[in-house]
């Protein structure tokens, strides 16, 4: 249990991003299926996200030296993956056990995909679903959960409307696959800038396979890696430092190229903030919304299946501080000019890094107690330090 006091912040705000945890999970599992090493470099502490595959890809034969700002991983080349002596634990990375399911499929012994109390309730029956198609053994939709290879057909469906990470999954692992496969995908894909992602890198890594609507042929490719990648920032995290900034009436300094469509309508207060491809902002985004012009967050359908059901328990956290919102088909519609009160029963967080990231945004202005803040470790694990050096 975390408690804090109104804090008196002086601006200007200097925040720090960790590296983006999306990005780096990425290239460690390419990473460990080449036959050279690459040093990985970033600027602060990667999340426990980070840090649970790169022990589960350690299990499985890859050697990663972690530095300070440098990890330099050593794949396990042709010789490929071997079999672990022990569960494969994702911690609270769903990333983590979608990917680990996918590279299971190409490996012929049962390999046991474990996380957390928060993981084991997600739902995992999209990759669960297409590596059952492929021929592969899955034990069940929710971890705990047992996977054996090696593919033994051609074709599968893919559901696409609810998350973008099983075609990350099978699209990263597909190296270590016996043959090529068709992907039909159905459903209107959400989250494209993390599959876009996913096809990227793989390009840059020696993929041929591209993305297309309908229908995909995913090839099986040596991997050559980099000798050097610089991993970027959580941008993910931006609206957290915004809403700090925001409440306390500094001005926000961070360096930033660019930013996302969806990044730059919250920037601009827009009335309508469309999440379909970016649904993890939608906890700061809100409260934004809600002490500032207000407006309506739409897109978001498939935040309900997040860490926490993010529609539901933004409400509540908004609820909590004294704010409302009003929930919609496909998001919420929230009221302006709100002003957070201070919480007269502690904060679940609901074991969801995001939402006990904005609840102690929150709570810097008018104090609160969060449960289990420690969670916002496996994206930022320099985050509370981090807001607690700000009133000194």
């Amino acid at each position: 249990m975390l408690s804090l006091e109104p804090m008196d912040i002086a601006g200007p705000l200097n925040w720090a991003l960790p590296p983006s945890k999306s990005q780096m999970i990425r290239w460690l599992v390419l990473s460990a299926q080449s036959s050279d090493s690459v040093s990985l470099r970033f600027s602060g502490e990667p999340g426990k996200d980070v840090s649970s595959m790169a022990d589960c890809l350690e299990l499985l034969g890859a050697v990663i030296d972690r530095k300070e700002g440098e990890w330099i991983v050593s794949g396990v080349g042709e010789e490929g993956f071997k079999t672990p002596q022990q569960n494969l634990d994702c911690g609270n990375s769903g990333t983590s056990a979608r990917f680990l399911m996918a590279i299971a499929a190409g490996m012929s012994e049962e390999i046991r995909i474990d996380g957390d109390e928060s993981l084991r309730g997600r739902n995992m029956s999209a990759i669960a679903g297409a590596l059952r198609e492929l021929g592969c053994f899955v034990s069940g939709d929710t971890l705990p959960v047992t996977v054996s290879g090696p593919l033994q057909i051609d074709s599968a469906r893919l559901e696409l409307s609810s998350s973008s990470q099983p075609l990350s999954a099978i699209l990263l692992a597909s190296p270590g696959f016996p043959f090529p496969i068709k992907l039909e995908t159905v459903g209107s894909s959400v989250s494209r800038g993390y599959y876009e992602m996913s096809f990227d890198i793989a390009e840059v890594c020696g993929s041929q396979n591209r993305f297309l609507h309908g229908a995909i042929d995913i090839k099986p490719w040596e991997v050559r890696v980099p000798e050097v990648v610089t991993i970027s920032t959580e941008d993910s995290l931006l609206p957290i430092a915004m809403l700090i900034s925001k409440l306390h009436g500094v001005k926000l300094e961070l360096d930033m190229d660019e930013v996302s469509s969806a990044l730059a309508s919250l920037t601009k207060q827009s009335e309508v903030l469309d999440l379909r491809d970016e649904s993890d902002l939608i906890c700061p985004a809100s409260v934004l919304m809600a002490i500032g012009s207000g407006g309506k967050i739409i897109g978001v359908s498939h935040a309900r299946e997040k860490e926490s059901d993010r529609i539901d328990s933004t409400v509540y956290l908004l609820r909590c501080f004294g704010m409302e919102a009003e929930v919609t088909q496909d998001g919420l519609e929230i009221p302006g000019g709100q002003t957070p009160d201070r919480p007269l029963t502690p904060v679940d967080s609901h074991r969801d890094h995001r939402l006990a990231m904005t609840a102690m945004a929150l709570a810097s202005k008018c104090g609160g107690e969060i449960s289990e803040s420690e969670i916002c470790e496996v994206s930022d694990p320099g985050f509370i330090p981090r807001l607690l050096g700000l009133g000194d």
